[in-house]
């Protein structure tokens, strides 16, 4: 029975409205007049086909964005009595974010590391001119007609913010960077901030400082920066908030790769030990022969702020956790503050400000989380296990009307639950489905592909010349490393010092880790080229042996053949003679 509803996995709010993606649907519910319109409804196959994963609104609340599963980037017009939509385009790689600009320009990040500007309305194709093959847009993005190219990452660009002034663009990405260029001559890069030990997925600019940064990802902390010098101001630690409200976690990789045992075990039973002293032996533990991404489960998906009574809360949530999270921004950054924390029934999917009603917000939860999916087993590739259902009871069903609430948060960053009539005009519009579609939907994509996996990562086990940032987020330099004059070895750090490198520490780094430290200005041609020639010749050789097998081979056949070629001559001698005898004969005849 398609009689369930889809989840809303995106909130986002106007000044005047709130929008929500439920499955390949969307749902706006102005909240002046209190009227609700949706786009048009799609069948239950289109609607995973479809499944919208990123969704942005225009300010004045005029223009929704949405990007889903099948990588079409769609614009919608807000009517009063629909959302009409305006164009559709083909997105050449799967989205990671997308936001509007000032100009209603749509600025959309992918997974592969770059990011793009496309127009409001499609740029009209030229006849004279014929369109790029897709693969070669594929290999360089700055060959696709329908947008401009700002900048790339070398990895998986998390999320991307433009500054308040729209003067700079801001990305994150999944080797701990964050990178401040010029929008839109984003090929200028300002400067970088350094200080994540794991992935960025979150950042966010508060309305009250616009000279400050808030950062998040898989680190134990959120970072609080003053962007505008690129100094790190402050740390919040949230992992004692987060831990213990964990309900999602990724699936179990198979441990294949030998001589990387004993780091994998070690991991995990650091893993274990740290789970026990939260209480929860199994939760983020793998079993011998498994592994399990770094980072403790813990990923901040969003991050925002409310304004009340003068004050700037902060608000926040990790995907697959079923809690919210608060704290008080002071007007000095760098003062200390606390955590608030309420604990939710289920899993958080997303939160957004309600617009004209001061201190609200509403949430989505995913209600099927331990009634239709569970954590996946060892041995078990897909990201969730499905709870075999065929029916659901009274009170089961009763259960997913819970998917929206609604919290009101005070001056001092505290939570609680208020009732409201305008939750169930939501809820009975999201679109229906059934028990099987909604065990299946990957809810959680982040928690799997942000983390790193011990002893599988291409640069894991490498010891690496570490850079520790001290409480002011200043860098300190190792008593063990190797102290060298500047040189052209060295680079230098956010805090003003020097950090040198010797030649043999950068002949042990791979090419990824080489690529890292030639974009902070160390110079690492001369091993490139070395690395190069080195597999020039390497390929060179290698093609050597591989010619020379194959002469070899060929002579060997040959040889093989030889006996066989000489008793076919002997066999066309002996006709030949049979053939003028025979001739000789008639003739004599």
């Amino acid at each position: 029975m398609s009689d369930l509803p889809f989840p809303p996995l995106i909130l986002a709010s106007s000044s005047s409205s709130v929008v929500s993606a439920s499955g390949a649907q969307i749902i706006l519910y102005n909240s002046q007049t209190s009227k609700i319109i949706n786009s048009p409804q799609v069948e239950n196959k289109l609607q995973q086909n479809g499944f919208i994963r990123h969704l942005a609104i225009t300010n004045d609340g005029k223009i929704v964005a949405s990007v889903g599963d099948d990588k079409n980037l769609k614009v919608w017009d807000v009517n009063d009595d629909e959302l009409k939509l305006r164009s559709t385009r083909g997105l050449i790689k799967k989205a990671s974010h997308i936001s509007f600009a000032n100009d209603n320009s749509i600025i959309v990040s992918d997974k592969v590391g770059d990011v793009y500007s496309y127009p409001l309305d499609p740029i009209p194709s030229d006849p004279s001119t014929s369109r790029p093959p897709m693969y070669s847009m594929v290999s360089d993005p700055t060959k696709n007609p329908d947008c401009t190219y700002l900048l790339g990452h070398v990895s998986v660009t998390t999320q991307h913010i433009i500054t308040p002034d729209n003067k700079y663009i801001i990305t994150a990405d999944r080797d701990e960077h964050i990178r401040i260029s010029r929008y839109p001559k984003a090929y200028v890069i300002e400067r970088q901030l350094f200080g994540h030990d794991g992935f960025v997925s979150a950042l966010h600019i508060p309305s009250s400082q616009s000279n400050i940064l808030i950062s998040g990802g898989g680190d134990p902390s959120i970072r609080i920066w003053d962007w505008t010098i690129g100094q790190l101001v402050n740390k919040v630690d949230i992992y004692s908030a987060i831990l213990p409200h964990r309900k999602v976690r990724s699936y179990m990789r198979k441990n294949k790769w030998k001589g990387r045992t004993m780091k994998t075990e070690e991991t995990n039973t650091a893993i274990q030990s740290r789970d026990q002293e939260e209480g929860e032996e199994t939760f983020y533990s793998a079993p011998e022969g498994y592994v399990l991404p770094t980072g403790q489960g813990v990923c901040i998906k969003k991050i925002d702020s409310l304004q009340i009574s003068g004050k700037t809360i902060i608000l926040f949530f990790s995907e697959g956790a079923s809690s919210i999270h608060s704290f008080i921004l002071p007007s000095d950054p760098s003062s200390p503050t606390t955590v608030n924390t309420l604990p939710l029934p289920y899993p958080l999917l997303d939160f957004t400000a309600l617009p004209n009603d001061n201190g609200k917000i509403l949430l989505s939860l995913d209600t099927a989380w331990g009634v239709l999916k569970t954590n996946p087993g060892p041995g078990t590739d897909a990201r969730q296990d499905v709870i075999q259902r065929d029916e659901l009871s009274i009170e089961e069903k009763e259960s997913f009307k819970d998917t929206l609430s609604i919290l009101e948060v005070n001056e001092e960053g505290k939570f609680s639950f208020t009732p409201s009539n305008d939750i169930s005009s939501i809820y009975s519009n999201l679109p229906k489905t059934d028990i099987k579609t909604l065990s299946n939907l990957n809810l959680y994509p982040l928690i799997n592909l942000l983390p790193r996996w011990p002893g599988l990562e291409e640069d894991e086990g490498i010891d690496i010349p570490q850079i520790n940032s001290n409480e002011n987020g200043n860098i300190d330099i190792s008593d063990d490393l190797i102290s060298l004059a500047p040189t052209n070895l060295t680079t230098k750090t956010l805090g003003g010092t020097i950090k040198n490198y010797t030649i043999e520490e950068l002949n042990s780094l791979n090419l990824k880790v080489l690529g890292r430290l030639k974009s902070n200005g160390v110079d690492v041609n001369e091993i490139l080229k070395q690395r190069q020639k080195k597999s020039k010749e390497e390929r060179k050789l290698k093609l050597l042996e591989i010619n020379k097998k194959l002469k070899e081979e060929k002579e060997e056949i040959e040889t093989q053949k030889e006996p066989e070629k000489k008793k076919q001559k002997q066999k066309q001698k002996q006709t030949k003679k049979v053939v003028i005898l025979n001739e000789e004969d008639m003739s004599n005849s």
